[in-house]
């Protein structure tokens, strides 16, 4: 079944309206927090949580603090395992189909020119520097998914990338 323009725009606004009450009602803090008691699967939902823009501090923070019971590998394992679901959602709703107001966007920056030049290859780079840092993984994500990324090579990438940023984080809280 294919989704119409106004379902595409209705699910991310209510998405964004939903981010903005689980997060300013402590919800989402909460939730986090008490993720903290579940051992692996805490890591597991807290790598979910870190790859979004709401959820990144308060699952950084979890992240983290799994350091006094978990070797940083397993942590960044098992959260960049988290983060690729995360992101592998994301990315599914991307690929299927941009709302026709934002394909208009790419289509007027100049991310359409960059997609069609010979410096193409720049896209899953910048995408890739996106996904590996603290920023929001839903840009990186964006712009693979635009770039039609395959799925396999794009859940291999968010991962590997995850997991090196999140070994840096969890590696430096541990040695602190």
């Amino acid at each position: 079944m294919k989704s119409t323009n106004f379902q595409k725009w209705a699910i991310i606004i209510l998405t964004i309206v939903l981010a903005f009450y689980l997060h300013f009602s402590g919800i989402l803090k909460e939730l986090i927090r008490l993720t903290g008691d579940f051992g692996i699967i805490g890591i597991l939902i807290s790598g979910i949580f870190f790859g979004y823009a709401f959820t990144a501090a308060p699952a950084t923070a979890s992240l983290i603090s799994y350091t006094n019971y978990f070797n940083p590998l397993v942590i960044s394992f098992i959260g960049a395992t988290g983060t690729m679901i995360g992101d592998l959602l994301l990315f599914n709703f991307f690929k299927k189909g941009l709302p026709k107001e934002i394909n208009t966007i790419i289509k007027k920056t100049k991310i359409n020119k960059l997609k069609k030049s010979k410096f193409k290859w720049l896209l899953p780079g910048i995408a890739g520097f996106i996904i590996a840092s603290p920023l929001p993984d839903e840009v990186g994500v964006s712009l693979l998914s635009v770039n039609k990324f395959d799925t396999k090579t794009f859940m291999l990438l968010t991962f590997i990338l995850n997991f090196i940023g999140l070994l840096i984080i969890t590696t430096i809280a541990w040695l602190i």
